[in-house]
């Protein structure tokens, strides 16, 4: 089956979509991000992560910032 797997980042304000062929949404979501990582590799922070910071990271965002938006069956 064919899926439309998209991520949100905050704070670069940018939206990835993939295309991947997989049996499932989880197998869908795990192929894309795998994709989402090698083409957009993590950027290295120069200063240490307030708390409130830290705090906001661990509410439901993957550690790199990109978000699960949609997926999508084709």
């Amino acid at each position: 089956m064919r899926w439309e797997v998209e991520f949100y980042h905050e704070g670069r304000r940018a939206l990835a979509r993939y295309g991947v062929e997989a049996t499932t949404p989880a197998e869908a979501t795990r192929l894309a991000r795998a994709e989402l990582v090698a083409s957009h590799p993590a950027v290295k922070t120069r200063r240490r992560l307030s708390l409130y910071e830290q705090a906001q990271r661990i509410g439901g965002l993957h550690a790199d910032g990109w978000t699960l938006q949609r997926v999508v069956s084709l």
